[in-house]
C-alpha cells in the first residue's frame, strides 16, 4: 500500500506541473518580467510559476544566478537571435528557462547535465515557447560521447550561444572549454559562470558560493581570448559571468 500511495502521489505531481511548465512555456514575457530574486539575491526564481524540479529530489526551479550579472549575458545573447544554444550543466533549470525567453522561436536549447531523470527531461521539454525544441542529455559533459550527441542534435550547424557552469574544477572547466568552444559559431556569444574567487578560497570561510578554480582558469582565458567581465562587486562570494567572443 505504501507504494502505491507513492506511485499516486508522483503521478497527481507529474500531472500538475506538466500543465505547470507549460503555462510556463507559453508565457509570453521577457525574462526581465520573469526573474525575480529570492532571498539574499542568490538564487532566482520564475515570477507567477510554481515550478518544481524533479532530479533525484524536487526542489523549485531556480537560477543560481545574480541578476544584473545574468541579465546583461542574456541580451548580449539575445542581440544575436540565436537559433541555437547550449548549456552545460542545468542544476534546476532556473538559466534554461530564461535562455528559452531571448532564443528565437524555433530555436534548438541543448542542456547537458550528468543525471536527469526521464521525469525531469518531459518537464523541461515544455518550458519551449514557439516551436522551439528543449533537449535534455544526461551524461558526462567532458565524454567524447556526449559532445557528438550534442553535436548530432545540432544537425551539423554551429552554437549561437554556449553557456558553462558544469564542473568547478580546473580540470574540468577547462575540458568543458575545450570541447564544446569549437562549435560555437564566429561572432556568437561563450558565458561561463563563477568567474570570481569565493570566500572560501579568498579568505578561508567556506560558505555555500563554491567557485572552485574557474576564476584561475578565467584568468588564462582573459590572457588570449576577447573577453567581458560581467560582476556586480569585485568583493562578493563567488558568482561573476564571463563572456568570450569567439572571433
Amino acid at each position: 500500500m505504501p507504494h502505491l500511495a507513492a506511485a499516486a502521489w508522483l503521478y497527481r505531481l507529474l500531472r500538475k506541473q506538466a500543465s505547470a511548465y507549460a503555462s510556463a512555456g507559453a508565457d509570453p514575457r521577457s525574462f526581465e518580467e520573469l526573474l525575480e530574486p529570492l532571498g539574499d539575491d542568490r538564487l532566482l526564481g520564475i515570477r507567477s510559476h510554481e515550478l518544481i524540479d524533479l532530479r533525484i529530489a524536487t526542489g523549485p526551479v531556480v537560477a543560481s544566478q545574480k541578476f544584473d550579472e545574468l541579465a546583461v549575458f542574456l541580451q548580449r545573447a539575445r542581440e544575436l537571435r540565436p537559433q541555437r544554444v547550449c548549456e552545460i550543466g542545468t542544476s534546476a533549470a532556473g538559466t534554461l528557462y530564461a535562455l528559452t525567453r531571448i532564443a528565437e522561436h524555433d530555436a534548438v536549447l541543448i542542456s547537458v547535465d550528468i543525471e536527469i531523470s526521464p521525469q525531469a527531461r518531459e518537464l523541461r521539454a515544455r518550458l519551449a515557447r514557439g516551436k522551439q525544441r528543449i533537449v535534455s542529455i544526461n551524461g558526462d559533459s567532458h565524454d567524447e560521447q556526449t559532445r557528438a550527441r550534442v553535436e548530432q542534435e545540432l544537425g551539423g550547424l554551429p552554437i549561437d550561444v554556449l553557456f558553462i557552469d558544469g564542473d568547478h574544477s580546473y580540470e574540468g572547466v577547462r575540458a568543458d572549454f575545450d570541447l564544446y568552444s569549437p562549435l560555437v559559431r564566429p561572432g556568437g556569444v561563450i558565458g561561463l559562470h563563477d568567474i570570481n574567487e569565493d570566500y572560501s578560497t579568498r579568505h578561508g570561510t567556506p560558505t555555500p558560493s563554491v567557485s572552485g578554480e574557474v576564476p584561475r582558469y578565467w584568468r588564462e582565458l582573459k590572457a588570449r581570448s576577447r573577453t567581458e567581465e560581467l560582476i556586480s562587486d569585485p568583493e562578493q562570494d563567488g558568482f561573476g559571468i564571463g563572456i568570450v567572443y569567439p572571433s
